[in-house]
């Protein structure tokens, strides 16, 4: 089975889990957008639905997943509708996270696409979201809740082959910190036997305003533990290698793992517990 590279890395993703809001939001506009009538040319669309078990150890203690070690259903898609696109990047990737990413395609050809996106890329954390899901720790006593952020910006897509993709991509916060983002993405697929071999790396930059936001800490949020701190910009790179084989024409088994390691003005604060995060993950996925 010959998966083009392109669809195997779905094409954005981030901090961890997916954001409900979102992607229901997304769905909502492709319902409004999309004609019932839509021509078969005009729309197009990709799902897979996967059973899997991940482990995962995040940069903040208190959010490792709480379904670490425990089955979960995982949903991926991608929706087309003429430049219109919605996606859902897939763990196929390698990395902690995804998140749903709207998109208008400004310009594509077969090696070259340049689009306007919409995605959120790191996720709200304090008290009330902490209680909201189950999390109570003194960790988290005394913070005030960071929101997550919505990222409107630029993405910048070169695939010289269905074997090799060149991703760049900035953009910059319109609800909350109002900070930047930038990154570089560069992927690799080869083919050992029957499996598919997909390994990727990428350098992500994150302005003061969103570093701070996130994992600084105020004199309001000090304590004894947690004394106040002052983000400035960081940096995060991230590399990730992932396995698929085919158990037949529409299931298929993947597993991998992937890490990002953080410069110090993540792990100088006091609300993380060091530079680095991990995930593996093993899925049986069904595609429609």
């Amino acid at each position: 089975m010959v998966i083009r590279y392109s669809d195997a890395f779905p094409r954005q993703a981030d901090f961890p889990v997916m954001k409900k809001q979102l992607s229901c939001l997304l769905i909502t506009y492709f319902s409004l957008i999309v004609p019932v009538h839509a021509a078969p040319a005009d729309f197009s669309w990709q799902l897979g639905l996967g059973l899997g078990i991940n482990h995962s150890y995040n940069l903040i203690r208190d959010f490792d997943n709480e379904q670490n070690k425990k089955p979960q259903l995982q949903i991926m898609f991608v929706l087309e509708y003429k430049n219109l696109f919605m996606e859902t990047p897939g763990l196929r990737a390698g990395r902690l996270v995804d998140d749903a990413t709207l998109g208008y395609r400004l310009h594509r050809n077969d090696q070259h696409e340049f689009s306007l996106i919409a995605a959120s890329y790191h996720d709200a954390f304090g008290p009330t979201v902490g209680a909201a899901e189950g999390i109570r720790t003194r960790t988290l006593e005394g913070l005030h809740d960071r929101d997550d952020d919505l990222v409107l910006g630029f993405r910048y897509q070169y695939q010289a082959t269905d074997k090799q993709l060149l991703s760049l991509n900035w953009g910059r916060d319109l609800r909350t910190h109002e900070g930047g983002v930038a990154s570089a993405l560069y992927g690799v697929r080869f083919e050992q036997g029957n499996w598919d071999i997909y390994l990727n790396s990428e350098l992500k930059w994150y302005s003061e305003a969103l570093v701070d936001y996130y994992y600084g800490v105020t004199s309001a949020e000090s304590r004894a533990d947690r004394p106040v701190y002052k983000a400035r910009q960081g940096w995060r790179w991230h590399s990730g290698v992932v396995g698929v084989y085919p158990l037949s024409t529409r299931w298929i088994f993947e597993t991998g793992v992937g890490g990002n390691w953080y410069s110090s003005s993540f792990s100088d604060s006091p609300l993380t517990r060091g530079n680095k995060e991990l995930v593996s993950f093993g899925m049986v996925r069904y595609l429609f």
